[in-house]
C-alpha cells in the first residue's frame, strides 16, 4: 500500500491542481485512520480547581518568605564557616580606605607578605602591624622622598643588623659593671639600663651614629635624611630627635629589649618599660645618655598642659599603630616643607586617622589643606639663637672623649659614662632668672 502511494505521488504532478488537492485529503484521511485504529480514547481534559480569591497573593508572600529563608540560610552558613574555607586573606582593617579613594585599600593585605611601601603598613591589621620590623616601617614611610630616592632597603637592614650584633657583644662584654663598684652605682645596679647606656654609647662612639649639626645651624624641615633613619644607616649624615631615638630603639628591639617611643612635645624620646623596670632614655643630645623623668618633659622642650595630656599623644609609651602615626607625621612635614600640599594631607589624614585624639597631626592636617607653608615657629628661632653655644659644646665633648681613651680597652670610649647631656635647643630663660651661659 505504501508503495502505491509513492508511486501516486511521482505520477501525480501532471494533474491539475483540484485533482492533486483531491489526492492530498485522500491520503490525509487514510494515514489518520490507519494512526488511531485500535488506540485508547483519550480522556477529556478537566478544569482545575477554582482557588479562592487571595490565593495569587499568598502564593507571591510564600515566595518572597522563601527566597529570604534561603538567603538567611547561606548567610548563617558563611558565619559558621571554618577560615581555612575563606581563603588566606585576613579582615579588613577598620581604618583602612578612607586617605584617598585612589588607594587600593579594598585588597586586603596578605598573610606573611613582605611590604613595599607605607600604603602596605596601613592596609595591616594591629597584630600584624606589631610583627613587622620597626626599622623597615620607618624606611617604607621614607620612600620616594627628596632625599631617599633608590633607598637599598634590604642592605640598610643588613647594616642594622651587623650594628646590632657589634651592639651586643659589647654589652655582653661589659656586663660585670652592673655588680662591679666602680660602675655599678651610675647604673643603678640595673641590667636594663647598662643594655640601654650601651646602645646609645657603642652606636655613637663606634658606629659613627651622631647629631646633624648642620640641622642645627640651618633648619631645613624638607630633608628626609635628618628626619629618617636612611640618613645614619645608609649614609653619614646624621640624625635628629626625630630619628635618633627611633635607630636606637630600632637596634634595641632587634636585641629583643623592651623599648618603647615615646612623645614630648616636638620631641622623641625611649623608654624602656618591661613590667620590672620604667624608664625613659634620651640619647639626642650632643653625646652620651640621659634618664629624664616625665616631669622633666613637662616643662622642656616646650610646656605640656592638662589638656594636651588629656589628648593622649604625649608621655605615653607607643602603639605599633601610633609609632607608624608618627613616621607618617614625619612623612608629612618633608613633603609640606616642600610645598607638595596634596601628599602631606594624605600622609597627615593618615596619621590622623591612626591617633584622632592627637593635636599633632589635626593642625598640621589644617594647614596643609589650606596650602599654608610651615609657619616659623619658636623652636626654629631657639635653634638659631643657640647654635653657636651648641657648636662649642659639641666641641667639648669630643675633646673629653679623646681624654677618656683608654689602650688597656679593646673597645675605645667605652669607659666614658653617659651623664646628662646638655640638651640639643637651649632652655629659654625663665622671667627672673639670667640666661644659661
Amino acid at each position: 500500500m505504501r508503495g502505491i502511494e509513492i508511486a501516486t505521488a511521482w505520477l501525480w504532478i501532471p494533474l491539475d491542481a483540484g485533482t492533486r488537492r483531491a489526492t492530498i485529503r485522500l491520503m490525509s484521511r487514510r494515514h489518520k485512520r490507519r494512526n488511531d485504529h485500535g488506540a485508547a480514547p483519550k480522556p477529556k481534559e478537566q478544569a482545575p480547581p477554582a482557588l479562592p480569591p487571595n490565593s495569587a497573593r499568598w502564593r507571591s508572600v510564600a515566595r518572597y518568605v522563601t527566597v529570604f529563608a534561603c538567603g538567611a540560610a547561606l548567610a548563617a552558613a558563611g558565619l559558621l564557616l571554618p577560615d581555612r574555607f575563606k581563603g588566606n586573606s585576613p579582615t579588613k582593617p577598620a581604618y583602612a580606605g578612607v586617605v584617598n579613594a585612589k588607594l587600593d585599600y579594598e585588597r586586603p593585605w596578605r598573610s606573611g607578605a613582605l611590604p613595599s611601601s607605607h600604603y602596605d603598613l596601613l592596609k595591616m591589621t594591629p597584630n600584624e602591624l606589631a610583627q613587622t620590623d620597626f626599622a623597615l616601617m620607618n624606611l617604607l614611610c621614607a620612600k620616594d622622598l627628596p632625599g631617599a630616592e633608590g633607598m637599598d632597603i634590604p642592605a640598610m637592614l643588613k647594616k642594622r643588623d651587623d650594628w646590632a650584633a657589634k651592639v651586643h657583644f659589647e654589652t655582653e662584654r661589659h656586663l660585670y659593671r652592673v655588680n662591679d663598684p666602680q660602675h655599678a652605682e651610675h647604673y643603678k645596679h640595673s641590667e636594663a639600663r647598662l643594655r640601654a647606656e650601651f646602645i646609645v654609647q657603642v652606636l655613637q662612639e663606634d658606629c659613627g651614629v651622631h647629631y646633624n649639626l648642620e640641622q642645627v645651624r640651618n633648619v631645613d624641615f624638607g630633608k628626609s635624611q635628618d628626619s629618617f633613619i636612611h640618613g645614619m644607616v645608609g649614609s653619614d649624615n646624621g640624625g635628629t630627635c626625630a630619628s635618633l631615638p627611633v635607630l636606637y630603639t630600632a637596634i634595641g628591639r632587634r636585641l629583643g629589649y623592651p623599648i618603647k617611643l615615646a612623645l614630648a612635645r616636638e620631641h622623641i624620646f625611649m623608654r624602656w618599660e618591661d613590667g620590672k623596670e620604667r624608664f625613659n632614655i634620651d640619647g639626642a643630645g650632643n653625646g652620651g645618655v640621659d634618664y629624664p623623668d616625665d616631669a622633666y618633659y613637662r616643662s622642656w622642650l616646650f610646656p605640656i598642659t592638662d589638656k594636651m595630656m588629656a589628648s593622649g599623644e604625649f608621655l605615653k609609651s607607643l602603639t605599633p599603630q601610633e609609632e607608624l602615626a608618627t613616621f607618617l607625621l614625619t612623612r608629612g612635614v618633608v613633603l609640606h616643607a616642600h610645598q607638595r600640599y596634596p601628599e602631606a594631607a594624605e600622609a597627615y589624614s593618615a596619621a590622623h586617622r591612626l591617633m584622632p585624639a592627637a593635636l599633632s597631626p589635626h593642625f598640621a592636617l589644617l594647614t596643609a589643606m589650606n596650602d599654608v607653608p610651615m609657619p616659623i615657629r619658636e623652636k626654629d628661632q631657639m635653634i638659631v639663637a643657640g647654635a653657636e653655644a651648641l657648636h662649642m659644646a659639641r666641641q667639648a665633648f669630643m675633646q673629653y672623649r679623646q681624654r677618656a681613651m683608654s689602650s688597656d680597652d679593646p673597645t675605645r670610649f667605652l669607659p666614658m659614662y653617659g651623664g646628662r647631656p646638655e640638651p640639643v635647643i637651649p632652655m629659654p630663660p625663665r622671667p627672673g632668672q639670667p640666661r644659661r651661659p
